[in-house]
């Protein structure tokens, strides 16, 4: 399989849930926070040029490149796809340096194939804010491209943006990626893989510092063979690949005396209530009102299969750092059983019955 990198003298555009502000063709459209419409942003694809290839510009203002084949397409070969196949995995780190929301504590991303060509991941801020990558080949301008895609909801705005590789540096490790609306002076992302044990995102809004996150390896997803397990590219305007949902119930005996936060983490691995015994693949929160023995959370395009739940009433505010909880709070038994299926909705039922 060859895929183009595109012709531009650009970095990369990711397109951040998170983002301050739009950029051009990229509005922030208001949603339903609790919904995901799979909404694409449009707009002319961005190219870039690589060290061997100088790109001009011909009388209509389109990029061509010296060199290029049939499709005005300098080749890449398998560098993209081992790209791909070095991602798999959940990667859990702190971000540092968000400059639209200030820094967080913990950022997990389960990323897995949800289609034969498509990674995704995902972590929820909240019920309302959300945050989501995803790889994949796609057709644009008659080529197989790589792309990063990046979105979600913030505040209730809905941003999903396409961005295609720029440049590879397979000295340096490193792959940059240009937005295909609004160019590298928008957004400029880079990931840096010189460890197979570190996922280092680094991203530039307008020119400014706006995200850091070095993901480390927390545990390995492995592919069932090479991937994409299936090379023909997927069209530029592709929504996300459907995937399920899960919701799940939260009930306890006394009523709550004032609101308080309710946290599901969900792991792939058994947990003991000891900090550092296991690393969550998901994990939500919101918020229950004084008076209720009850709440109900929905893990929206979650990874199907089998996890093990611990909720949680964060009764002191202070579980956002640690995802752990300590003296007061209302906890489940550990590692209670889920299981996600393939399609549709999921439900379980959860239980809060140890006061620590």
């Amino acid at each position: 399989m060859t895929l183009g990198l595109r012709s531009r003298p650009a970095l990369l555009p990711l397109a951040f849930a998170l983002l301050g502000c739009p950029g051009p063709d990229d509005p922030a459209t208001p949603g339903d926070a609790s919904t995901d419409d799979g909404m694409a942003s449009t707009g002319t694809t961005i190219g870039a040029t690589d060290s061997a290839t100088e790109a001009t510009a011909d009388s209509t203002g389109e990029v061509t490149d010296d060199g290029a084949d049939s499709t005005g397409e300098p080749p890449l070969d398998d560098p993209a796809a081992e790209f791909l196949r070095s991602l798999p995995g959940l990667w859990v780190a702190p971000v540092t340096s968000m400059t639209s929301v200030g820094d967080f504590p913990i950022m997990s991303m389960d990323i897995r194939p949800v289609d034969d060509r498509t990674l995704f991941s995902r972590v929820d801020l909240d019920a309302a804010n959300n945050l989501r990558f995803a790889f994949a080949i796609e057709e644009h301008d008659g080529a197989p491209t790589l792309v990063f895609r990046n979105g979600g909801y913030f505040l209730g705005f809905l941003r999903d943006t396409r961005t295609t590789l720029v440049e590879h540096d397979p000295d340096a490790g490193l792959w940059r990626f240009c937005a295909i609306t609004g160019g590298c002076d928008y957004v400029e992302a880079r990931f840096l893989r010189s460890d197979p044990d570190v996922l280092t995102l680094s991203t530039d809004v307008m020119g400014r510092p706006h995200m850091h996150w070095e993901g480390v390896l927390a545990e390995p997803r492995p592919l069932d063979g090479d991937f994409p397990y299936d090379p023909s590219p997927g069209q530029a305007d592709d929504p996300f690949p459907p995937m399920p949902a899960l919701r799940v119930s939260l009930s306890w005996t006394e009523p709550l005396v004032a609101s308080v936060d309710a946290w599901v983490v969900l792991s792939t691995t058994e947990c003991a209530l000891l900090p550092g015994s296991c690393q969550p693949s998901r994990f939500l929160r919101i918020t229950a009102d004084a008076g209720a023995t009850s709440a109900e959370l929905q893990f929206d395009q979650i990874h199907a299969g089998d996890y093990f739940a611990t909720a949680m009433l964060d009764r002191n505010g202070n579980l956002a750092g640690t995802l752990f909880p300590d003296g007061g709070d209302l906890v489940s038994l550990p590692n209670q059983a889920v299981t996600v299926a393939e399609r549709g909705e999921s439900t379980a039922s959860i239980s809060l019955l140890v006061e620590l």
